[in-house]
């Protein structure tokens, strides 16, 4: 049994994770929140601590008192409260004689800095995990996820798509359900965690991610092209499926957002290589990208 504190887990990938922690009650989990009272009943083994994470002996006196042994980080968006409260928590962690653990979680903004903070103190084990980009957004809104529908460059819906780059790159895609199995075995495991740690769902290309849906759907969709010059100068072609999203996220920097992943996609950056998880855990069964599309689009009518 592991002690495990999550801050972030009331939604998106933090809420996946807090699932698939409380599943079986093998774990004692710890949901660090602003609010006293959450949106949702939490499970038997689920207690949430309301957390003010301005303050750093706070946090320790947190962290200490229920014994907590290992902190994953998953707070979105990317505001610089949200970074000043991961740093304390690591800073706080660090001086305690209970915590022994991080798992930075977040945007890779916050991750790269969050490491610089981690390094700072030795007596934290760390590592950074890379899963790609999320397989949800190509399953919305018909598969099971906490994610904002942040559909990335091809609307399936709308039968349109804008595709960064030639569209021939690879990426990786992971289910968040499979990231999360995968990072509850990292919390369970006792040898010492690499610097990396790579879940790797399926390995595709946007054009036959495209290809896909166009199989699915039955019919081929209205397809737009934008250069790298482009992304890189934050221009991007819009899908409808952006338009619903400038209610909650402002326009400008949902398109920046997307500029940046389209850049990110186009050099390689989401084609993860080196030692990944699935061979320490083969029998975490990864969900592949043909596979999900078909099952929650096919004869959908939508």
């Amino acid at each position: 049994m592991v002690r495990v504190a999550l801050a972030g887990g009331t939604g998106g990938f933090g809420h996946t994770l807090l699932d698939e922690f409380a599943r079986g009650n093998e774990h004692t989990v710890f949901l660090l929140s602003r609010k006293s009272e959450l949106p949702f009943k939490t499970p038997a083994n689920v207690q949430c601590l309301t957390t003010n994470y301005d303050n750093v002996d706070d946090l320790v006196d947190l962290l200490e008192k229920n014994q907590v042994h290992t902190v994953i980080f998953t707070m979105n968006p990317p505001t610089p409260e949200v970074h000043a409260a991961q740093n304390n928590l690591i800073r706080a962690a660090a001086q305690t004689a209970v915590v022994k653990r991080h798992l930075p979680l977040s945007w890779k903004k916050f991750k790269q800095q969050s490491i610089a903070v981690l390094e700072e103190h030795p007596n934290i084990e760390y590592t950074k995990v890379y899963n790609g980009h999320f397989m949800d957004y190509f399953g919305m809104p018909h598969c099971s996820s906490y994610m904002l529908p942040e559909v990335p460059y091809i609307n399936i819906a709308a039968r349109k798509a804008a595709i960064p780059g030639s569209g021939d790159e690879k990426i990786t895609l992971t289910y968040t359900k499979d990231v999360a199995k995968f990072v509850r075995r990292l919390v369970e495991s006792d040898y010492k965690w690499s610097a990396h740690s790579l879940v790797v769902g399926d390995v595709v290309t946007l054009n036959e991610v495209l290809q896909i849906a166009e199989e699915v759907r039955g019919t081929k969709f209205e397809v737009v092209r934008d250069s790298l010059e482009d992304l890189r100068a934050g221009r991007i072609s819009e899908i409808p499926a952006y338009l619903t999203l400038y209610e909650t996220i402002p326009k400008d920097f949902l398109l920046e957002m997307m500029a940046g992943l389209g850049v990110a996609m186009v050099t390689g950056i989401f084609d993860l290589n080196g030692k990944l998880l699935k061979d320490e855990y083969p029998e975490i069964v990864t969900t592949k990208t043909r596979d999900f599309i078909t099952t929650h689009w096919a004869g959908t009518g939508q």
